[in-house]
């Protein structure tokens, strides 16, 4: 019969190794699922962002119509 220090070591090891198992699973599952979803969304989208900003910082060729109305 093992003694209640030896079992609680062997529950300690478990508990860090299931510990270890689910931050390495779940970093691995984000690295994939995030670089599904950034091919998922494209370059298209990435451009339209970058319009945007620029827009929004009026870095653009395009006259600021609210600009205009004041």
């Amino acid at each position: 019969m093992p003694s209640s220090s030896n079992r609680r070591a062997r529950y300690r090891r478990t508990r860090y190794l299931l510990f270890a198992l689910g931050a390495a699973l779940g970093s691995a599952l984000g690295l994939v699922l995030g670089s599904l979803l950034t091919f998922w969304i494209g370059e298209e989208t990435v451009r339209a962002v970058q319009r945007g900003l620029r827009r929004l910082t009026g870095g653009d060729d395009r006259p600021n119509f609210e600009m205009l109305l004041q």
